[in-house]
């Protein structure tokens, strides 16, 4: 008896993107080619990682 699999719905990689964009902010910032100067910044990561936590518990 084959079980059914149920088709795995397409997710946007926002983790990946996050840091993906994270990380290249901050070498353009080391490497003097844009100052960045937000010192909120961290907020922000950590209102997109709580979206993403509840986004992911609304979905079970």
């Amino acid at each position: 008896m084959e079980s059914e699999k149920s088709p795995k719905k397409e997710t946007f990689p926002t983790i990946p993107v996050i840091i993906l964009v994270t990380g290249i902010l901050w070498l353009i910032n080391e490497l003097n080619i844009l100052t960045i100067n937000i010192p909120w910044f961290p907020v922000v990561l950590i209102i997109v990682g709580v979206a993403g936590l509840i986004e992911f518990y609304k979905r079970k």
